[in-house]
Order: C-alpha cells, then sequence, then structure tokens
C-alpha cells in the first residue's frame, strides 16, 4: 500500500475487510490534503498536530498578551479538527490527547528530539 511514508506491506487488517487500510489512509489523506505536511502527517486513523518553535515567535499578540506560537498552534488545532468534521468524521474525546510533548506511534516515541 502507498503512504505519504512510502510503501507499506499489509501485514494485518485490524478493521477485518481487504483494503480497509488502505481505504481509511486514503480517506484520512483526502480530507486533511490541505494540512499534509506542514501541520499534520495522519498515520491511518491517527492525526498528530506538530507544535511550534518557542524560540521562532515568542512575541506577544493580541490584545490579552497571548504568544504568537501559541496563537498559530490554535489556528493550526482548529484547521486541522474542521476538516474532519466537515466530512462527517468524529473523534473520539476518550481517546484524544492534548498538549502531549511526546507521543507513541508503531512502538516508537517521537517528541521534540525526532
Amino acid at each position: 500500500m502507498r503512504t505519504p511514508l512510502g510503501l507499506v506491506w499489509m501485514c494485518t487488517l485490524p478493521q477485518g475487510g481487504t483494503k480497509s487500510v488502505a481505504h481509511t489512509v486514503n480517506a484520512m489523506n483526502k480530507v486533511l490534503r490541505d494540512c499534509i505536511p506542514n501541520i499534520t502527517m495522519p498515520f491511518l486513523k491517527d492525526i498528530p498536530i506538530k507544535g511550534c518553535i518557542v524560540e521562532e515567535k515568542d512575541e506577544s499578540v493580541g490584545p490579552y498578551g497571548c504568544r504568537r506560537f501559541v496563537a498559530d498552534h490554535i489556528n493550526d488545532c482548529e484547521k486541522v479538527l474542521e476538516r474532519p468534521e466537515g466530512a462527517r468524521l468524529t473523534f473520539s474525546g476518550e481517546k484524544s490527547a492534548f498538549r502531549e510533548s511526546k507521543t507513541l506511534v508503531v512502538e516508537h516515541f517521537f517528541g521534540p528530539y525526532g
């Protein structure tokens, strides 16, 4: 199956149907095409949102003194969360995790260091 990360060998089908993984990847890439790769790189049904580098945008904006990197990240989150909603997809609040410094994807930790 072809993904933004390259070719992937399908070993199991967690959803139980033929080519269901490929259809899931295709659907998420179509829904989030405007946000890939600058804001997010969806992996199957997971949608990690990239953070900002604090040092680059550490200036106050707006009437309440919000830092630019915080305002930009909120806008990125809003953009990513609006796209699936427009395609009638739903999010699980129970499985959602925000403000994570690192995350586990397919037995590998990803964080600010790579």
